[in-house]
C-alpha cells in the first residue's frame, strides 16, 4: 500500500529550479533585476570617460596589463532589489577587466562598506561580445550546480548619476575577503591565494611568475613556487593528490571542455586562482570569467589577424590541434579560430584530448587515468550539463531578460546605445533578434548556446560511450549539493549549534523501531496505519511526530532563526528546509 502511495506522490512532484537547494548568497536576486545607481561628481565622470577610451591596439600583444584604471574611493551607491533600496557610502568604484576594456561597454568593480548579497566586493561586466547575455551567468550556475568552489552571478542595471548605462552581469569577486567568507580560515590574513590572469600559466616551472599573490600586503610567492615545483616533480596522480584537490581540478577541466572555454587553464592558461586550503593544506583551483564560452569567441578571425605570431595550421598527432607549441599572445591558438584551421562547428567536435594543449599535469591526471576522468565527465553531465535540465532553465532566463535586453538595445536621442562609453574601442550594435538567435543558433552560423550544449553533450556521450537516455534519467532525480568549503556545512553558517535537538527527536521517534527515520521537513500525512502517520522525504517513508508539527518551522525550536514568509527553498540539511530573507537565513514553514 505504501509503495502505491509513494509512486502516486512522486508522479505529482514538481521539479525544482536549476539552482534549487544550493547554498548561494545570490539566491535572493534570482530572476530579480538589481538596480545600481552610482553617484559621483561630474568631474570624476568626465575623468572616467577619458580613461575609458581604449582601442584594440592598446590591448594587443599582452599590453592590457599596462592600462591605467579609473578609481574613485568616495562614490555613493543606491542599490535597489525587490523594492528595497539600500545606500552605500564611501564606495571604491573602478574600471575592471583587461582585454575587454577595448569594447565600447566597460566593466566596473565595487568595494562596499557593508555587504550586499553577502559580499562586499562585487564586479559588473557587460560581456559586450556575448549577444546572448547569458553565457557568464549560465557558466557560473553550472559551476555552482556541479558543486565547485565558484563565483555566483545575477543581473544588474547600471545608472550613473541617474542616467541609464545598460544591462550588466553582476558577480562576486575572488579576493582574500571572499576566501574568509567561504573557507573561513582561522588565520586573520589570507596569504595563500594566488591569481593567474596573464596568459600562459601552464603549471610548468617558471610559469608561476605569471601569477601574483592576491593579497597586496603579502606579495611573497615562495609558497606558490614550491607548489609548482612539487607538481612538476610528481609522477603519479597519487603524488599530486597529496598536495592538490584533484577532484575539483578535474571537474573544472571537464567543465572547460564541455562549455568550450579557451579562456582558462587548458588553452590560454589564465583566469583562475589557486588557494592553499587551511583545513588540509591542499591547493584548490577556482576559475572565473566565462563570457568566451558555449560557442562564443571561436570565430574572432579579425582579432586573431591582429596577432603577430599566427602561423600555418599544423594539426598533429600529439593532441595539440590548436597549433604547435605555446606561443606568446595567443598566436598559436589563433590558428584554431577561423584562421584557415577550424570553425566553431569543427571545434565543438573536439575530444578532450583535442582541446587541451599537452599540459604535463593533464597527462598524469587525465590521459594516464582515463577511467577516473570518464566518471567525472559523467557526473558533470548528470549533475549540470545536459539539454534536458539546461534548456528549460535557459528559457526562463530568456523570458526574464527579454524586456531588459530590449532596453539595453534601444539607442538614446543621439543614436547611442546606453553605457557604450568607449568610442575608441570595438563597437557592438546588439539587437533583440540577435539576442534570441544567439540563445538558439547565432546569426553567423556558429553554435548558439542551446545548440552548443546539445552538440557538446552528444560529443561527450559518444566519446565516452555514455547512454544519453540513462544520463537524462539519472539527471532527472539528481539532487545538487553545494561545494563543501571545509566548514562542515557547505558554506552555510551553523544553524544547529544545539545538537541536543536532534537527539531529543530520536528519543521520541516511534518509526525508528520499524526501520524508518522520523520526518524532519514535512508534516504532510500521506498514509496512516496502526503504527501512526507517515510522510515522505527524499523518496523514503518517514514517521510524522505530531508534537513537532505543532510548531510552524524548525527555526522556532531554537529561537535563532525566524520562519520564512515564503516557501522558496535554497538549502536543505538535517534540520529542515531553509530560505533567505533580507540577506539572512530563515526556516521554511512545515506547511509549505
Amino acid at each position: 500500500m505504501k509503495i502505491l502511495f509513494l509512486v502516486s506522490l512522486l508522479i505529482s512532484t514538481v521539479l525544482s529550479s536549476y539552482l534549487g537547494g544550493l547554498d548561494r548568497s545570490f539566491a535572493e536576486a534570482d530572476f530579480q533585476m538589481i538596480d545600481i545607481n552610482v553617484s559621483m561628481p561630474t568631474s570624476e565622470v568626465d575623468e572616467l570617460l577619458r580613461i575609458a577610451q581604449v582601442s584594440m591596439q592598446q590591448v594587443a600583444n599582452g599590453r592590457a596589463k599596462n592600462l591605467p584604471d579609473f578609481e574613485y574611493t568616495n562614490a555613493t551607491l543606491k542599490i535597489k532589489l525587490n523594492g528595497k533600496e539600500t545606500i552605500y557610502e564611501n564606495v571604491k568604484f573602478k574600471t575592471g577587466g583587461m582585454f575587454a576594456r577595448s569594447n565600447d561597454k566597460v566593466g566596473f568593480n565595487f568595494k562596499l562598506n557593508k555587504k550586499f548579497l553577502g559580499r562586499k566586493q562585487l564586479r559588473i561586466r557587460p560581456d559586450a561580445n556575448d549577444k546572448s547575455y547569458i553565457r557568464s551567468k549560465l557558466s557560473c550556475d553550472i559551476a555552482n550546480r556541479i558543486g565547485l568552489p565558484s563565483i555566483q552571478a545575477n543581473y544588474a542595471r547600471l545608472y550613473m548619476n541617474d542616467k541609464y548605462w545598460g544591462l550588466y552581469i553582476l558577480m562576486d569577486a575572488i579576493k582574500p575577503s571572499w576566501i574568509k567568507q567561504t573557507f573561513k580560515p582561522s588565520q586573520e590574513e589570507v596569504t595563500t591565494l594566488f591569481q593567474c590572469k596573464l596568459d600562459g600559466m601552464t603549471m610548468k616551472i617558471g610559469t608561476e611568475s605569471l601569477c601574483n599573490n592576491a593579497n597586496d600586503d603579502y606579495p611573497d610567492m615562495s609558497e606558490f613556487s614550491q607548489f609548482i615545483r612539487q607538481i612538476n616533480n610528481a609522477k603519479t596522480s597519487e603524488e599530486i593528490e597529496k598536495i592538490m584537490d584533484v577532484e575539483v581540478f578535474l571537474k573544472f577541466m571537464a567543465m572547460e571542455w564541455l562549455i568550450g572555454s579557451f579562456d582558462h587553464f587548458l588553452v590560454l592558461g589564465h583566469n583562475f586562482y589557486f588557494y592553499k586550503r587551511e583545513s588540509d593544506g591542499k591547493w584548490v583551483i577556482i576559475e572565473y570569467d566565462y563570457d568566451n564560452t558555449l560557442g562564443n569567441g571561436l570565430s574572432f578571425s579579425s582579432y586573431w589577424n591582429s596577432k603577430k605570431n599566427i602561423g600555418t595550421n599544423n594539426k598533429n598527432n600529439n593532441r595539440n590541434n590548436w597549433g604547435n607549441n605555446w606561443g606568446n599572445n595567443w598566436g598559436n591558438i589563433g590558428r584554431g579560430f577561423g584562421m584557415g584551421g577550424y570553425s566553431s562547428n569543427d571545434l565543438i567536435n573536439f575530444s578532450f584530448a583535442d582541446w587541451e594543449l599537452d599540459r604535463p599535469i593533464i597527462k598524469i591526471l587525465v590521459h594516464d587515468n582515463q577511467e577516473r576522468f570518464k566518471k567525472i565527465v559523467h557526473e558533470v553531465l548528470v549533475s549540470a550539463f545536459n539539454p534536458d535540465i539546461l534548456n528549460p532553465y535557459i528559457n526562463q532566463l530568456k523570458s526574464f531578460l527579454l524586456p531588459y535586453v530590449q532596453e539595453d538595445c534601444t539607442p538614446d536621442s543621439n543614436g547611442r546605445l546606453p553605457g557604450r562609453i568607449n568610442r575608441s574601442g570595438s563597437q557592438h550594435r546588439s539587437t533583440v533578434s540577435e539576442f534570441e538567435r544567439n540563445i538558439e543558433t547565432s546569426s553567423n552560423g556558429t553554435e548558439g548556446v542551446k545548440s552548443w550544449i546539445k552538440g557538446k553533450f552528444e560529443v561527450a556521450c559518444k566519446n565516452y560511450n555514455f547512454n544519453k537516455n540513462e544520463v537524462f534519467s539519472e539527471s532527472s532525480s539528481y539532487i545538487p549539493k553545494s561545494y563543501d568549503y571545509g566548514n562542515g556545512n557547505n558554506n552555510k553558517e551553523d544553524v544547529n549549534n544545539n545538537k541536543n535537538n536532534d537527539n531529543n527527536q530520536n528519543d521520541v521517534c516511534w518509526s525508528k523501531t520499524l526501520g524508518y527515520d522520523c520526518c524532519k521537513n514535512t508534516c504532510n500525512v500521506v498514509y496512516s496505519d496502526n503504527d501512526g502517520e507517515w510522510g515522505v522525504e527524499n523518496n523514503e517513508w518517514c514517521g510524522i511526530i505530531q508534537s513537532n508539527c505543532n510548531i510552524q518551522c524548525y527555526g522556532t525550536t531554537t529561537g535563532e532563526y525566524p520562519c520564512c514568509t515564503h516557501c522558496d527553498i535554497y538549502y536543505v540539511d538535517e534540520n529542515g528546509n531553509w530560505g533567505i530573507e533580507n540577506n539572512n537565513w530563515c526556516s521554511i514553514k512545515y506547511s509549505c
